[in-house]
């Protein structure tokens, strides 16, 4: 069979009012611009960015390096439906009763491990499916926002990020859009906060939005770099996209959450001490908290029926540098042992790349040896991560 062509993009820079307060939010999109013949399927993808007051905007190495990677990666979805919310089957080597650990040090000869804890296997190259042919595949409509203050964003910084969260959701509502804006769920009224469904160019002229397609998976990304860590704490909050917006009862879109860098341990200073709620939201995205009592009050969970306990369509990536300058490796397993349900060993690696996954293959730490928090001349390696987690979750 045929390789599937890599598709085209076309990128524009477009301005898109917040629906939190109306500031214009800079960003840059890339649509694909060729039509496969085969079955395909869209996929939304939001990349968020450093921290605005030192520095951060889609205007960084990292940033450019996944919307590259997006653009060009013939990214598949294998033996499922792209709508389809059911997770992948863990892996054989899963432990039941907690996570899985892989590592890999240099001198590793590929043999399964002997260490006492038997969820300990060695890190292995994805396994490759003699089924390619039957892969979806999957074009990326592409959304790098600036944050207000950022770049050529209008307003600025918030103290406590919860106006960074509006700009975020104002995206994921222009992806979901589709061909459907002008609809009453998209439209100023009764409820403020809510994206107005315009769109305008650098002179604050309206224009014609740019043709969105109908998307079945969203990605919520973020990227590395010093305010990396701040987009990811923004990211990790946001819901996955309901099927419906207009129906705050109907089923979640799947959604990937790529959090590079994370940072638990500063969150505090980028939140203005209210980092309480971040972790919370988190927290009911990660363990599928529906009940609003056991998250905080949010736009598309407040709806949602309490007797609903459906597992949450997500799958959640996170890679870290073993040098990472904020936060350390082990302050983040801690955070994702009590946001995430990790049950990680007592003893953790001190040296080497290691990896550490949720039973039912949710959620997948990766820390990589000698990356820190900026990735420099590691961009690489960091798409190679991303591209084995894809292929290990998706193919």
């Amino acid at each position: 069979m045929a390789s599937i062509p890599i598709p085209r993009h076309y990128r524009t820079v477009i301005y898109i009012p917040s629906r939190s307060d109306g500031s214009m939010l800079e960003v840059c999109l890339s649509i694909p611009t060729n039509i496969s013949s085969q079955p395909q399927g869209y996929t939304g993808v939001i990349i968020a960015h450093p921290y605005g007051p030192l520095g951060g905007s889609y205007n960084n190495n990292i940033v450019g390096a996944l919307l590259q990677w997006f653009e060009t990666y013939p990214l598949h979805v294998m033996g499922e439906d792209p709508s389809s919310n059911v997770p992948r089957s863990p892996s054989k080597k899963s432990n039941e009763s907690g996570s899985n650990l892989r590592q890999q040090n240099p001198g590793d000869d590929g043999k399964d491990s002997s260490a006492a804890d038997s969820s300990w296997v060695l890190l292995k190259s994805p396994k490759k499916n003699a089924s390619k042919d039957q892969a979806m595949p999957l074009s990326c409509v592409v959304c790098a926002l600036n944050f207000r203050g950022c770049g050529k964003s209008k307003g600025r910084t918030s103290w406590f990020g919860e106006a960074e969260r509006e700009d975020y959701q104002t995206i994921v509502d222009f992806l979901q859009s589709g061909s459907r804006l002008g609809g009453s769920h998209f439209e100023r009224g009764d409820t403020p906060s809510v994206w107005s469904g315009k769109v305008y160019d650098e002179t604050g002229q309206e224009i014609e939005s740019p043709r969105i397609p109908s998307l079945s998976r969203f990605i919520l990304i973020v990227g590395v770099y010093m305010g990396y860590s701040y987009g990811g704490m923004i990211a990790s909050t946001i819901p996955p996209p309901l099927r419906n917006p207009s129906d705050p009862t109907s089923e979640h879109l799947p959604t990937s959450y790529i959090l590079i860098s994370y940072p638990a341990g500063v969150a505090w200073f980028l939140t203005s001490g209210s980092h309480g709620s971040f972790s919370k939201r988190a927290r009911a995205i990660l363990l599928s908290e529906t009940d609003s009592s056991a998250s905080p009050p949010d736009s598309h969970l407040e709806g949602e029926s309490v007797k609903s306990k459906k597992k949450r369509p997500i799958k959640a990536f996170f890679i870290t540098g073993s040098q990472d300058q904020f936060t350390s490796p082990k302050t983040l397993v801690s955070w994702l042992k009590t946001n995430a349900g990790l049950n990680p060993p007592k003893q953790l690696p001190s040296s080497g790349s290691w990896a550490l996954n949720h039973p039912d293959g949710i959620v997948h730490l990766d820390v990589v040896e000698g990356a820190d928090h900026f990735w420099l001349d590691r961009e690489l390696l960091l798409l190679e991560k991303l591209q084995s987690w894809w292929t290990e979750a998706y193919q």
